[in-house]
């Protein structure tokens, strides 16, 4: 007896996660928590009501993106409804935060280009800030800001700009100095004899100050030897990146992600600028993402870049499509875009459950 109840006493292991994320990235959590708190939860009950209230949250945040968006409406669903985007948004996890974001501030700046008497300066400015302090790459989403206007009238429109982007540019350093831009690199140094000081960033910049050439080629040989997964994990391996969907289904859905964004876009001279703009942000985030890992997570050693998964690059896919949508400039007959983004949604939703359902059950 006294056997079986040892057996049965919850043993509690020490774990070091990270420091890296803003609260922001996590608001209906602490809400939840702070509501199961008053209503006495279990732990189980309590992580339910956190999973419930961030999928409603999120789920809502991104509804109102794609209401609006001027145009590339499906496109924008089709995103949301991605494997990985579905899943990220009913586990308790920073990534569905980061996507709703960007997707809201992504078609508030597309909406101010399309026409600028329509954007409203506070609402850029607060959705820009949260959707920046979200994950430290996201950053980059101050570009945006350029497409609202001409880029030869930037300093005429200052004040503008700097409504918009300077809280979150002030913010987002600020949280990682507080934190000691922490990303859990102890998953690195663990069994190993890394000198600390490799992943303190200050220090590997003065690195790469010494040595310019390493952090490309390790970007390099980290896309060469470990690049084929990042498509498949941007669309959708679940759980611990354990739980892998069909094959046929990153085929279809990758397809279908290329189809949806092709539209004609009346925007005149605009389109050039927006699609300068949506596609040097996209080559940024990429890079940010990788130069972020390089200084962080990868000891000098390494002779690639280490942690980057395709997941992360889902952040991007509305900038993509409005990038392809304003170089292609095509338009797709009638109803086809809707079809082409419910036929991916129906067959992300039902894959993904699918897939998670056969792991665990």
């Amino acid at each position: 007896a006294r056997d079986d109840e040892a057996a049965q006493t919850p043993v509690f292991a020490p774990f070091a996660g990270t420091e890296g994320y803003s609260p922001v990235a996590y608001a209906p959590y602490i809400l939840a928590a702070a509501i199961g708190r008053l209503l006495g939860l279990d732990l189980p009950e309590l992580l339910f009501l956190m999973r419930f209230l961030g999928l409603v949250f999120f789920t809502a945040v991104t509804a109102y993106a794609i209401a609006v968006t001027p145009t590339l409406q499906w496109a924008f669903v089709l995103i949301a409804m991605l494997p990985v985007s579905l899943y990220n948004r009913v586990v308790l996890s920073a990534d569905g935060a980061a996507l709703s974001y960007a997707l809201v501030i992504t078609a508030l700046c597309f909406r101010a280009a399309w026409k600028p008497s329509d954007g409203r300066v506070w609402e850029r400015s607060l959705w820009m800030t949260v959707c920046v302090l979200g994950k430290q790459p996201q950053i980059v989403f101050v570009l945006l800001e350029l497409m609202s206007g001409r880029l030869r009238e930037l300093v005429r429109r200052w004040k503008t700009i700097a409504i918009v982007v300077l809280p979150g540019v002030i913010l987002s350093p600020l949280w990682v100095i507080g934190v000691s831009a922490d990303v859990a690199a102890w998953r690195v140094r663990e069994g190993h004899d890394y000198p600390v000081e490799q992943f303190d960033p200050l220090w590997k910049l003065a690195y790469m100050w010494e040595h310019p050439f390493h952090f490309p080629l390790a970007t390099w040989t980290a896309l060469r030897e470990w690049g084929a997964p990042l498509w498949p994990e941007l669309i959708g391996i679940l759980g611990w990146q354990d739980i892998v969907l069909r094959p046929w289904t990153y085929i279809v859905l990758t397809a279908l992600l290329l189809l949806v964004p092709l539209q004609k876009l009346p925007l005149g001279g605009t389109r050039a600028r927006v699609a300068i703009v949506t596609g040097f942000a996209v080559l940024s985030y990429f890079v940010l993402v990788y130069l972020i890992f390089f200084i962080t997570y990868t000891p000098v050693a390494s002779p690639h870049v280490l942690g980057v998964q395709g997941r992360y690059f889902v952040i991007v896919l509305p900038m993509a499509a409005i990038f392809m949508a304003s170089l292609i400039n095509l338009e797709l007959p009638r109803g086809v875009p809707a079809l082409v983004a419910i036929t991916g949604s129906m067959i992300a939703g039902v894959t993904s459950v699918d897939a998670v359902l056969k792991a665990h059950w």
